[in-house]
């Protein structure tokens, strides 16, 4: 059960007492509660992809193939799996608004530095 809790929704918390009621209580249960991260936005999103559009016809890829070059340029990170470094690239759909913004600027600085210039449709 994945629940975002909202005091400005009406009933949320008692909402979510009632599914924590309904568990089976001979299984155990593990609950985590973290602070909720907005994701990326539908603007966010759209916007990314007309920046890969864009940086793609520049350098002659398509932008499936810019969005893979990104992701591995800006968004890798290591994992440990059975105790070895193992190299991983975080989905953008993971991304919540703030490191998409990051992302997107990153992608522009470096694009900036092979001599793209992205005119941004307002």
């Amino acid at each position: 059960m994945d629940f975002t809790l909202n005091k400005a929704v009406t009933g949320n918390y008692d909402f979510l007492l009632k599914r924590l009621a309904q568990l089976d209580p001979s299984i155990r249960w593990s609950i985590k509660a973290v602070p909720f991260k907005s994701t990326r936005s539908t603007e966010q999103n759209s916007r990314l992809w007309k920046l890969y559009n864009d940086l793609g016809a520049y350098i002659g890829h398509s932008p499936d193939e810019v969005h893979q070059l990104c992701g591995y340029k800006f968004l890798r990170e290591l994992k440990t799996v059975n105790g070895e470094p193992v190299e991983v690239i975080k989905s953008t759909t993971k991304l919540n608004t703030k490191e998409m913004t990051e992302y997107q600027e990153a992608i522009e600085h470096w694009a900036a530095e092979i001599g793209f210039v992205w005119e941004v449709a307002a």
